[in-house]
C-alpha cells in the first residue's frame, strides 16, 4: 500500500482519539446530575446576591427549550439555567430540540400540556419558531428568549443576549493590531445557515476590521475567501478546515463563530503543519481556548458566558413574577480576551 494511505490511516486514528477524549472530557464536566457551584471567570457574580422576592415561587414551573445540547456552550448553558431556576425554589424541566427544528417545535407544543408558567427558549430559527411561541403565549404561558433571537412578531417578554456584533467588532480591532500592514485572507467558520447570532458576529468581525484598518491605514483590503459551516461543533470546525485548507491553502486569518469551531479548525492547522502560519480567533471564552491563548497557539476570543446569559435570564423571570418591569432586551457586556488579559478571565474549574 502506498504511503499516502498510511498517512490517512495515522491521521483518522489521530482524530478519532482526539474525539474519544473530547467525550470524555464532556462526560466527566457534565455527567453529573448537579454540576460543581463554580464561575467561569473572576468577575462573575452568579447567585451570591439573590434577588429579594416578594412571592413564593416553589410552585412555578420553568420549561427550557435547547436548540441542541452538541456543544459543550449548549450543554453548560442548560446546566446554569437549571441550578438557577432551582437555586429560586422553581420546578425545572427541559427538552432537547436536536438540530431540528420540528423537533424544537414539537417539544415546546408537548411542554404547552404540562402546565407550564414560563418557557425559556434558545430558538433554533427566528422565524419558524414563531407560531409555537405565540401558541405558548396564548395558553397562558410567559415567553423569554436566551442566547439567541425570535422575530419581532413573537409574544414574549424580553430577550437575553450577548453583545455579539460589539464582540466582532472587538476582534476584527484586534486583528488589525495583530496583522498590521500584511495582506489579510481570511476564512469564516459559520455555525448554522440563517442563524441571526452568526450573522451579527460575522458582520460585528467586519465593520470592526474595515473600520479600524481605515482608521490606522487609511485604506481596507480585507478579502474573505471562503466561508465554512461548522454547525457549532468541534468536529464541524475540523472538517469545514479541512475544505477550507485544500481550496485556499493560503490563508493567513481564521474567524470561528464559536472557540469550540476554532479549536477544530486550529487542530487541523496543526496536523497540516501550519501552526504560526494562520491567526485563529473565535468567541464565547471557552475555557479551553483560553488555554491555547496563554500558550500562544490561539489569538483572541469574546466572552459570551453561559452562566451570565442563564443568570440572566431567570433572574428576569423572578423580577416578572415578583411583578417588577423589565427591558424589552438585555445585552451582556462586549469583553476581548487575548494574551493580555487572559489570567484574569482564565478558571481551570470552570464549566466553560
Amino acid at each position: 500500500m502506498s504511503k499516502y494511505f498510511f498517512n490517512m490511516v495515522d491521521q483518522i486514528k489521530d482524530r478519532i482519539c482526539f474525539i474519544i477524549f473530547i467525550s470524555f472530557f464532556l462526560f466527566t464536566c457534565f455527567g453529573c446530575n448537579e454540576p460543581k457551584n463554580t464561575t467561569e471567570n473572576k468577575d462573575s457574580t452568579a447567585l451570591n446576591n439573590p434577588l429579594s422576592i416578594d412571592k413564593d415561587l416553589s410552585n412555578k414551573k420553568i420549561g427550557y427549550s435547547s436548540p441542541s445540547q452538541n456543544a459543550p456552550f449548549y450543554v453548560v448553558l442548560s446546566s446554569y439555567v437549571k441550578k438557577y431556576t432551582e437555586d429560586y425554589g422553581m420546578q425545572f424541566i427541559m427538552t432537547d430540540g436536536q438540530d431540528d427544528i420540528i423537533k424544537q417545535i414539537t417539544s415546546i407544543e408537548d411542554m404547552i400540556t404540562t402546565g407550564l408558567d414560563v418557557l425559556i427558549l434558545n430558538p433554533l430559527d427566528y422565524k419558524a419558531l414563531v407560531p409555537a411561541v405565540n401558541a405558548a403565549s396564548e395558553a397562558g404561558i410567559e415567553i423569554f428568549i436566551v442566547d439567541s433571537q425570535i422575530d419581532a412578531s413573537a409574544n414574549y417578554i424580553t430577550s437575553v443576549q450577548a453583545s455579539n456584533e460589539g464582540n466582532g467588532e472587538l476582534l476584527g480591532e484586534w486583528v488589525i493590531k495583530k496583522l498590521k500592514g500584511r495582506n489579510i485572507k481570511a476564512a469564516l467558520i459559520s455555525g448554522s445557515q440563517g442563524n441571526p447570532v452568526g450573522k451579527e458576529k460575522r458582520l460585528g468581525f467586519v465593520r470592526g476590521f474595515v473600520e479600524s484598518q481605515l482608521m490606522t491605514e487609511g485604506r481596507s483590503n480585507l478579502a474573505i475567501v471562503a466561508q465554512g459551516w461548522g454547525n457549532w461543533s468541534l468536529l464541524g470546525g475540523m472538517e469545514a478546515m479541512d475544505d477550507i485548507l485544500v481550496a485556499h491553502p493560503d490563508i493567513n486569518l481564521l474567524v470561528a463563530e464559536n472557540d469550540a469551531m476554532g479549536m477544530g479548525a486550529l487542530k487541523v492547522i496543526q496536523e497540516t503543519g501550519r501552526s504560526g502560519e494562520i491567526t485563529v480567533v473565535g468567541f464565547d471564552g471557552q475555557k479551553e481556548a483560553y488555554e491555547l491563548i496563554q500558550k500562544g497557539q490561539f489569538g483572541a476570543t469574546a466572552l459570551n458566558s453561559p452562566e451570565e446569559l442563564a443568570r440572566l435570564v431567570v433572574e428576569s423571570v423572578v423580577k416578572y413574577l415578583n411583578g417588577e418591569s423589565i427591558n424589552k432586551i438585555i445585552y451582556t457586556p462586549a469583553v476581548l480576551i487575548t494574551e493580555e488579559n487572559v489570567n484574569d478571565y482564565y478558571n481551570p474549574d470552570a464549566l466553560f
